[in-house]
C-alpha cells in the first residue's frame, strides 16, 4: 500500500475543490508564497486520463502561523516519505479541525486546470 495525502477545505468535503486525496509519490514541490502561505504542487491528476502530465496548476494552498513554513514543509515531506505509516495521512482537514501541524489554519484546493496543451 502507498501513502496518500488528504487535504480538505472547510467546505463540507462534498463538492469540487472541497477536498483532494493525492498519492504522496505525486508531490512535486512546496513553495512559500508569503510569510503565512505556501503552495503544495502535485503532478497533474489528469495524467490518469492520459492528457497533460506536466501542469503545475493543480495545488493546495495552506495558511499557517507566520514563519512556520519550514516546520509545515518538513511535516508534509515526512508524511510523504511514510514517517506516519502507509495509508492516508491527513495533512489538513478544516472540516474537523485536524492538521499535521498545529500552525496550519486554512486550506484551499485548486484543481481547476484549463491548460490542455500536452507540451506544458
Amino acid at each position: 500500500m502507498d501513502t496518500f495525502l488528504y487535504f480538505a477545505t472547510a467546505g463540507g468535503a462534498d463538492a469540487a475543490a472541497d477536498n483532494i486525496v493525492v498519492p504522496a509519490s505525486e508531490l512535486l514541490s512546496i513553495n512559500a508564497t508569503a510569510a503565512t502561505t505556501c503552495n503544495i504542487y502535485f503532478k497533474n491528476p489528469r495524467i490518469l486520463e492520459g492528457t497533460d502530465a506536466d501542469s503545475t496548476k493543480n495545488y493546495v494552498e495552506l495558511t499557517y502561523t507566520s514563519g512556520s513554513f519550514k516546520v509545515v514543509a518538513e511535516a508534509i515531506v515526512n508524511a510523504a516519505a511514510g514517517a506516519f505509516g502507509k495509508g492516508m495521512v491527513v495533512i489538513c482537514d478544516m472540516n474537523n479541525n485536524i492538521s499535521i501541524d498545529p500552525s496550519i489554519s486554512a486550506c484551499i484546493v485548486s484543481t481547476a486546470d484549463d491548460n490542455t496543451n500536452p507540451d506544458d
